[in-house]
């Protein structure tokens, strides 16, 4: 084989297999054959761990073929470090077993005559190499082989380079897969409601919790409703979408909005805009905050009948001190009178008594309760708010 064909040969494994193993095992068994070697490896560079690993080789006899596959060679113990390491220059030796550059133990374990270092240079690195070996015969290497040999490291560098990119986008897709992954969980486990609708009300998505909310049987069922249909209140809608800011995002907006199952809900919602091309649509998460809005109901009526407690106590108080006085001494007005006189006094006696009643009223508040013959200007049912609640 002439070094045309050889670079051919290369260049056809480049372009046709994927594997980077199988692609280096073809790569050393056309250079063993091209140079006449007897054996080869190919090795990559472990920067971190400063090692040379075997990846892949061609001819290594049985006996060898254990070891000579999985020993890993550390780069700064072997005496060729300088030249191939530093120098990026190929490296050969025609009597390896008294050659100082190739001391290495491994080398003396498997003792052959001839080797020759090729190493692959990448991004101004060494990435990897090949080792040439002759067994028994002296093997030098003239400038012509040399230079061939040169393009055949830069070949190589081409599948290493080829080989790494893949690995990078295989690496960047299994991240997007997973982060795909990640954020479909999220949104379909998350406990909040989310959706996706366009301007004029159709939804293009929604979680299973946004299905849960609205009591929808499934998804489906809820795509096929227009969003303007769940708002209790239709001006709700515009109103939210008024309120964006200038990035266009509503936050904390609260509604109430219909339910499938005839009921309401009452929700926080925060929502965008976004441009998709020529294409707009709005997106946001909703959250039911029904049960708290009833405690913020029950808290804020607790507050009020606190406050006119309070005051409906300081009232009768008042008005108590006064009224003993007044009924005290019709008491002993009517001692004094004759019987139509005490008749006159009669009304007067039960107005007391009817005030009287009210103060005991008016101390006993439990709860709010307004005449039922006053809607449009509520007022409070003394009675009513001070009797014991119904079982």
């Amino acid at each position: 084989m002439g070094g045309a064909e050889l670079l051919i040969a290369i260049a056809n494994i480049l372009t046709t297999e994927a594997d980077l193993t199988e692609a280096l095992r073809l790569v050393v068994r056309e250079v063993v054959r091209f140079v006449g070697a007897e054996t080869g490896a190919a090795y990559r560079v472990d920067h971190e761990r400063r090692l040379l690993v075997p990846v892949a080789a061609y001819r290594v006899p049985h006996h060898a073929l254990s070891i000579l596959t999985t020993a890993v060679l550390p780069i700064d113990q072997q005496g060729f470090h300088d030249s191939v390491f530093a120098a990026a220059s190929i490296t050969s030796s025609d009597d390896v077993q008294n050659d100082p550059r190739f001391a290495y133990e491994l080398f003396r374990r498997f003792p052959h005559r001839s080797g020759v270092i090729l190493p692959i240079h990448l991004d101004g690195a060494v990435a990897a190499a090949l080792y040439l070996v002759w067994w028994e015969r002296a093997e030098r290497f003239d400038l012509a082989r040399v230079t061939m040999l040169e393009a055949v490291g830069q070949q190589v560098a081409l599948l290493l380079r080829a080989a790494r990119l893949r690995a990078e986008a295989q690496r960047q897709r299994a991240e997007a897969l997973a982060a795909e992954e990640r954020y479909h969980s999220l949104v379909e486990h998350i406990p909040v409601g989310i959706f996706r609708t366009t301007p004029s009300g159709q939804i293009l998505d929604a979680n299973p919790a946004m299905v849960e909310l609205l009591r929808f049987t499934d998804r489906e069922e809820l795509l096929g409703i227009n969003a303007t249909s769940l708002y209790v209140n239709p001006e709700d809608r515009e109103r939210w979408q008024q309120l964006r800011d200038a990035s266009g995002v509503t936050r904390d907006f609260q509604c109430e909005l219909r339910t499938n199952d005839g009921g309401t809900v009452w929700v926080r919602l925060n929502a965008r805009s976004v441009c998709d091309g020529d294409r707009e649509y709005w997106e946001g998460a909703v959250e039911d905050i029904t049960d708290q809005r009833r405690a913020d109901e029950a808290e804020r009526r607790a507050e009020t009948l606190r406050a006119v407690a309070q005051l409906a106590n300081a009232a009768a108080h008042e008005i108590n001190n006064p009224l003993a006085v007044i009924v005290g001494r019709l008491e002993l007005l009517r001692r004094d009178l004759n019987t139509d006189q005490r008749g006159r006094l009669v009304p007067i006696v039960e107005a007391s008594k009817q005030i009287a009643r009210i103060i005991t009223h008016m101390g006993r508040l439990t709860r709010l309760e307004p005449l039922d013959d006053l809607p449009a200007s509520p007022m409070l049912d003394l009675r009513r708010s001070s009797e014991p609640l119904p079982k």
